[in-house]
């Protein structure tokens, strides 16, 4: 909610930006932040163990991470 809605009383629905926040602690109770990770840099999955691992108290990043930006599969024929 903003201050403008504040000051105008306008209602705000913000049961979308809850069940986001609920979903995304949810995903850090099933990581496991002092295993390594499959999820390729950038993706959902990968900032959702770094903050599982901020939350944690230890590096963000670990020596065995996936460090590949390619995409999933190539076509070779």
């Amino acid at each position: 909610m903003s201050h403008a809605d504040l000051e105008t009383g306008t209602d705000v629905d913000v049961s979308e930006d809850l069940d986001d926040l609920l979903e995304n602690r949810l995903s850090l109770i099933d990581t496991n932040p002092d295993e390594p990770t499959e999820a390729k840099p950038g993706s959902e999955e990968k900032v959702v163990m770094l903050a599982a691992r901020y939350a944690a108290g230890l590096p963000l990043w670990h020596n065995h991470d996936c460090v590949d930006h390619g995409p999933e599969s190539t076509d070779e024929d």
